[in-house]
């Protein structure tokens, strides 16, 4: 005789069977009791300067509110909070598995990134995550000259505040931290020096837009920059012209080709970018 099975059973196993996908953070523990798995990719925003910009990154953290209601007042969250303790008052920080070493960002680029660290990391909210950055950091302004790479202001530590829409959430639970490192931005020159001063940024696939297209003649230099009043984005095409840009924000965006000399900008005006979509643009001609 087969087993019956009580309502309150029938219930309790539809109510476990919950798939989803989206940015919203999750509580799911993927087997481990207590823990959540996170997954951080490395992608980066490109620079006319630079054949390549090797970062020396070797401690990947993010920090966890694993308190019951998760409403803590983060923006009194200061960087260097007691963070050297592994716990302050906002929550705790959990290392994440890294190889670490020299990352070359500008390989990083249209829509290409790498994973860098992974791991399962406590239950709560992820609020922040922190790099810990090597000496080993250098410049190379073409394919055989190259110039160290010093950190500025001697902080080694680099932060970035993640939104709750900020990460992508699979469906087995799995976090998913997307890491822009804005390498315009993030380089100074100083005393005829290069130093390293990071600005990155974390963004959301399903909850921002993407921008594609091709740029003609294939091979030559140029960036592609997508802009409005609130937010711009930078790519560099590859070898046969195709270049994308991702994490953009819903919206209505200008697109300039900005190639090297001899050839000419060129300017798309009111490229519509829709959350969770491509754009993809027809293919642009420059000309000299």
């Amino acid at each position: 005789m087969k087993p019956r099975i009580s309502m309150l059973t029938l219930l309790a196993i539809l109510a476990g069977i919950i798939i989803f996908n989206s940015c919203k953070k999750d509580t799911s523990d993927n087997g481990s009791s207590g823990k959540q798995e996170v997954t951080v990719y490395l992608n980066d925003d490109p620079s006319h300067d630079f054949t390549k910009v090797l970062v020396d990154i070797q401690y990947v953290e993010v920090k966890v509110d694993t308190s019951h209601n998760g409403h803590h007042d983060h923006g009194h969250d200061h960087d260097g909070d007691d963070d050297h303790h592994g716990w302050d008052e906002y929550g705790q920080w959990d290392t994440l598995g890294i190889t670490p070493g020299t990352y070359d960002l500008l390989r990083l680029r249209n829509g290409v990134d790498t994973l860098l660290a992974s791991g399962l990391v406590s239950q709560g909210r992820i609020t922040k995550i922190r790099f810990t950055l090597g000496t080993n950091n250098s410049v190379w302004t073409d394919s055989v000259t190259s110039q160290p790479l010093s950190i500025c202001d001697n902080r080694n530590y680099v932060y970035a505040s993640l939104l709750s829409n900020s990460i992508d959430t699979l469906a087995n639970g799995q976090s998913i931290i997307r890491i822009d490192f804005d390498v315009e931005r993030s380089i100074r020159r100083r005393n005829g020096q290069y130093c390293l001063q990071p600005y990155i940024r974390s963004f959301c696939r399903s909850r921002t837009g993407e921008i594609e297209g091709q740029v003609l003649p294939a091979g030559i230099v140029t960036i592609v920059k997508a802009y409005n009043a609130t937010d711009t984005a930078y790519a560099i095409p590859w070898f046969n012209g195709s270049f994308k840009i991702r994490g953009l924000n819903e919206g209505t965006y200008d697109v300039l080709f900005d190639p090297l000399l001899p050839y000419q900008d060129t300017t798309i005006t009111g490229v519509q970018v829709t959350r969770g979509h491509e754009t993809e643009l027809p293919a642009v001609t420059l000309h000299q």
